[in-house]
């Protein structure tokens, strides 16, 4: 249910138009250690190490502190333990606005976390992660009457029984459910089934179509059941599919610090565009501007622009291409 949480952007950015809104998500939420490095370093080297930062981190939790900033109200369902990293996990959802009355908590375990490294000349990162340790959620400990009153819902498939719980409760009221599918681990292709828009990692096509071009995965993804189907490229941009053609989003071009949570950010801002009901490019393009936007910040979410600012730098994106001329720009004729 929606609480008076305490707001994690400025108060210009809540207004009456954007409150209405109210969004759910399922998935993944870590700590998340970060620190830079001239390079990455050799086996059994030792390395200095820059601009330390301890966040709050996790697909659609990250997904959701966008859409926080931006004015909607959202509330995770994920899971934690009691211990430090769990509470840290907690008040770093609520000091952005997120509500977190539907987090499970297991005790006497350990939540996730993780050591971000990313490298100062090229912004990639190596992530350490250690998943929870602390169990699962169970279906029946999904909050049924919040996701029945969202107006989207959004999961990651991390955790695969809840997600499929909640997916099929979404359907079945008629809510868009959107998914961030990163790899191709087991029941996501049942999750995918239940899905609206599916925006997924190049490496989670690449499983899929198994070397086939995106111009035959694309459509055989929406064979599945999603109405929309996305892949984001990382750096490259974006291609979806539209009008039943598939289209090629160039990336924002920015001098990058860092992409943790870039994806993230484009799950983020992709659902309120979904929410204004913008057509799917329009969608795709606010995304592309906010998750490029993001990497001028060490970490998933100090790099999160307002929605001005976002909103801006669509404006200044190139029109999407098709894919066979973007191919070309790729790979050569």
């Amino acid at each position: 249910m929606p609480k008076d949480h305490p707001a994690g952007a400025p108060p210009a950015a809540r207004t009456p138009d954007h409150a209405r809104f109210y969004v759910v998500g399922l998935g993944q939420c870590s700590l998340d250690y970060l620190c830079t490095v001239e390079e990455y370093p050799a086996v059994d080297s030792k390395c200095e190490f820059q601009d330390f930062s301890v966040q709050g981190g996790g697909p659609v939790a990250t997904a959701l502190v966008v859409l926080a900033r931006w004015g909607v109200s959202a509330d995770f369902i994920g899971l934690i333990s009691d211990d430090p990293f769990g509470e840290a996990i907690r008040e770093s959802l609520e000091q952005e606005g997120v509500g977190t009355g539907g987090m499970v908590v297991h005790r006497g375990g350990r939540s996730q976390f993780a050591f971000i490294c990313i490298e100062r000349a090229t912004a990639k990162r190596t992530v350490f992660w250690a998943r929870p340790q602390c169990g699962t959620i169970l279906p029946e400990e999904i909050p049924v009457e919040s996701i029945a009153r969202a107006d989207a819902l959004h999961l990651d498939g991390l955790l695969i029984e809840a997600s499929l719980a909640a997916a099929r409760l979404a359907r079945d009221r008629g809510i868009p459910v959107v998914l961030d599918a990163g790899s191709l681990r087991p029941g996501m292709l049942e999750l995918v089934r239940l899905t609206d828009h599916l925006i997924a990692a190049q490496r989670f096509a690449d499983e899929y179509g198994h070397g086939e071009s995106y111009a035959t995965i694309l459509p055989r993804l929406r064979e599945l059941g999603p109405k929309v189907v996305v892949v984001t490229l990382g750096e490259k941009g974006s291609i979806g599919l539209l009008d039943d053609e598939v289209r090629y989003f160039p990336a924002l071009r920015v001098r990058a610090r860092d992409t943790t949570g870039a994806g993230d950010v484009f799950h983020g801002a992709y659902i309120y565009g979904l929410l204004q009901r913008w057509d799917t490019g329009r969608c795709v393009a606010l995304a592309t501007a906010a998750a490029g936007l993001n990497c001028r910040a060490i970490g998933g979410r100090p790099g999160i622009p307002s929605l001005q600012e976002a909103l801006e730098h669509m404006g200044s994106l190139p029109a999407p291409l098709p894919w066979e001329t973007a191919r070309r720009l790729f790979e050569g004729p």
